[in-house]
């Protein structure tokens, strides 16, 4: 340090030693420090308003010509600015959505024109508030579900549409956006909204729709569907005639055939 006049002898001033347990702080201030140091692109700009603080380490890298000082006023603010291209802002949007920062996603798909993904972060962003107040607020969380639903219906995010009827509690709303639009994956989860909606024939439809026959056949004892049971162990369904034996007595249900 003394080689390249980084200390003033004249005015040399007394430090305390480190201690580990008392500067540990300094270790997560430097790792903050590293990253943007490392990430920077074109400009890092540092803004520190306490004077007393950050001055020794401004005048260190004064002294190492790694920083220049400038008062920030509106027209080098303006010189600073470098226009984004539209796959950036996309490009941003999609890294801050998937990070569950829903807000400034939508505001980088609106920068790069993407009324799509907008949108989508919107509706994102509405469910999202929604979970965060459910117990302080229902009503408005109710509110803001019922208005994500809308838009993941509009465009064309049937289960994220779904997934929020369900947290409302809209149950049959749900399983019918599972069963007629989700495809069979989610027929299971169109029989489960159903069953709680206490649609149990709608219910029992989806699961053997998705040959989920256990579950069908339980929704059809609960629901005293006793006819479609019957109906599908006349037709020859091997499976569910077994499942018949297993759950309830095959002589009460012959003799209710």
């Amino acid at each position: 340090m003394n080689k390249i006049n980084l200390v003033d002898s004249k005015s040399l001033i007394s430090f305390p030693s480190f201690d580990e347990a008392k500067h540990n702080v300094l270790c997560s201030e430097l790792k903050q420090l590293y990253v943007p140091i490392t990430r920077t692109r074109q400009r890092l700009w540092i803004c520190d308003i306490i004077d007393e603080v950050s001055k020794p380490m401004l005048e260190y890298w004064e002294k190492l010509s790694l920083i220049q000082v400038r008062c920030l006023h509106d027209l080098l603010a303006q010189g600073m600015q470098v226009a984004s291209r539209r796959d950036e802002w996309r490009s941003q949007g999609f890294k801050l959505f998937y990070e569950h920062n829903y807000e400034m996603a939508r505001l980088c798909f609106e920068k790069a024109g993407d009324m799509y993904n907008e949108k989508f972060a919107r509706a994102a962003s509405l469910q999202a508030l929604a979970n965060s107040i459910s117990s302080s607020s229902p009503q408005m969380a109710k509110n803001y579900l019922s208005e994500a639903a809308d838009m993941f219906e509009g465009i064309g995010k049937a289960e994220y549409a779904a997934k929020c009827f369900f947290e409302m509690r809209s149950y049959e709303r749900a399983g019918r956006i599972y069963m007629e639009k989700c495809g069979e994956p989610m027929l299971d989860k169109a029989g489960e909204c159903f069953s709680l909606a206490r649609c149990y024939k709608s219910a029992a439809e989806a699961y053997a729709k998705g040959n989920y026959f256990s579950e069908c056949l339980a929704v059809c004892i609960k629901g005293r569907l006793f006819y479609m049971v019957c109906r599908s162990s006349s037709s020859g369904n091997k499976t569910v005639r077994v499942l018949l034996k297993k759950v309830v007595k095959y002589t009460e249900l012959n003799r209710i055939c």
